[in-house]
């Protein structure tokens, strides 16, 4: 049962539990067929966005309302594949008119819950959706709607401090209620990411400037961390979406990022990690390029030499960026870190496999196999040196969270290439279980080939 306030109305809602189990399961059914079957689900589009819309007023469950929007931007991506682009902007359109609205409420009928959910909905119909759906009215206007939605967040927060302050209450934090916060915060940084990705012209001209104040009233070192992180994030998707738009800007934040790379918060080293990999990319960061892989080089070395508890794993997700972070500037600043360069690739060859973070890990282990079958000798090592260590990684990420598909079948044609008594000799010193996993890849290569 649920008392739920609709304008000056207030509705009294009543769903028996197996009912919601019955309309989760369908939706379950209907996203599957969808995800499944791609451009063949095309006909059926329409029909199935007409049976979705009375969900999306759904105030009881958020995880349902939540596969609702997901099979919605499912169904965007099936009309953007299709090439289909009159009925894709009208899934669009239809979508941001009935969600938006909501994202906004939060000054009367407060429901961070929705507002989370919503902020996440729009950002993925936005990404499946592709390049040339908004016009710059609506680009500057979602982007001011997701930072302000982030702000009242953010005011929330501090208006509860100071109630608890001045009644002095002993009372601990609800911390449930906080971290819900923090995630409406977080959805609404990457809805501002998803406005970028398609958009990057638009966005630098329209909505750059509120995104890097939001970046100078949080980025700095005296703010709180989780603020700070929010920061990271939005550097982060300026760095990656816009490029060479933000360049200029760099200024602002780029100094403090540099930093962070070694701060002592594990969440603060780990984004700013990942901005200077996507910075990396950038012709200008030249400049940094040399201190800034010999840091980089130095926090991987250190982190991978701790023991493996699972209180160091936010650690070695730090060392994971920090990984990706080097190969970016070893493959777009080739030559920089000089006398250095040979250490710097040793250490990023070494260090692998990834172990925590699995997105940066199939970038890792994908660009490790690109450079070995290049013949790479930066990456082999003088007289193939670094060949037993390349086919140790290959066998712990092979068929894992850690390789995308591609991946994979990548390592088996390069195991089938070496042959038998190569690999043999490769991976004597491997431990057993991991020795026969060589030849169970090399195995499995053979019957994809045959």
């Amino acid at each position: 049962m649920a008392v739920v306030q609709d304008g000056e109305s207030v509705k009294m809602l009543v769903m028996s539990t197996s009912v919601m189990e019955e309309l989760k399961n369908a939706l379950d059914c209907v996203h599957t067929f969808v995800d499944q079957l791609g451009k063949l689900y095309a006909p059926f589009v329409m029909q199935t966005a007409q049976a979705l819309q009375p969900v999306f007023d759904f105030s009881m469950r958020e995880d349902i309302r939540a596969k609702a929007f997901d099979t919605w931007c499912l169904l965007c991506e099936v009309m953007c594949q299709n090439g289909e682009v009159q009925v894709l902007g009208q899934l669009v359109q239809e979508f941001l008119t009935r969600v938006l609205p909501k994202l906004a409420a939060g000054s009367e009928v407060l429901d961070v819950g929705a507002q989370k959910t919503c902020a996440q909905g729009v950002k993925n119909c936005l990404s499946k959706a592709g390049p040339g759906i908004l016009n710059a009215e609506q680009v500057k206007q979602i982007c001011g709607m997701a930072l302000k939605a982030l702000e009242e967040s953010v005011q929330r927060r501090e208006a509860e401090k100071s109630n608890k302050h001045a009644n002095k209450d002993d009372e601990p934090e609800d911390d449930d209620v906080e971290d819900e916060e923090m995630d409406l915060r977080v959805a609404c940084i990457w809805l501002v990411g998803a406005l970028m990705q398609h958009h990057p012209d638009i966005f630098a001209q329209e909505a750059l400037q509120p995104c890097l104040a939001v970046v100078q009233t949080f980025l700095p070192p005296s703010v709180d961390e989780m603020d700070r992180l929010l920061a990271l994030l939005l550097v982060g998707n300026m760095l990656n979406r816009l490029g060479p738009r933000v360049t200029s800007q760099w200024p602002q934040f780029l100094p403090q990022i540099l930093k962070d790379i070694t701060n002592h918060s594990d969440d603060m080293r780990q984004p700013a990690c990942w901005c200077i990999s996507c910075a990396a990319k950038d012709p200008a960061f030249a400049e940094f390029a040399l201190e800034t892989s010999l840091r980089l080089a130095e926090l991987v070395s250190q982190t991978r030499k701790l023991a493996k508890k699972k209180s160091f794993k936010p650690a070695q997700a730090c060392a994971d960026n920090a990984l990706s972070a080097l190969i970016e500037i070893l493959l777009n600043h080739p030559g920089v870190a000089g006398s250095q360069e040979a250490r710097v690739w040793s250490v990023w060859v070494t260090s692998m496999p990834c172990q925590v973070d699995e997105a940066e890990g199939v970038k890792n282990h994908k660009k490790l196999l690109e450079l070995v079958c290049a013949e790479r000798p930066e990456v082999l090592g003088e007289g193939g040196a670094n060949f037993p260590q390349i086919v140790a990684t290959f066998v712990e990420v092979y068929n894992s969270e850690m390789a995308d598909e591609d991946t994979s079948k990548g390592i088996g044609q390069l195991f089938l290439k070496l042959g038998q008594p190569r690999l043999e000799q490769l991976s004597a010193q491997l431990k057993d279980k991991q020795q026969k996993k060589v030849l169970r890849i090399h195995r499995e290569a053979q019957k994809v080939s045959a």
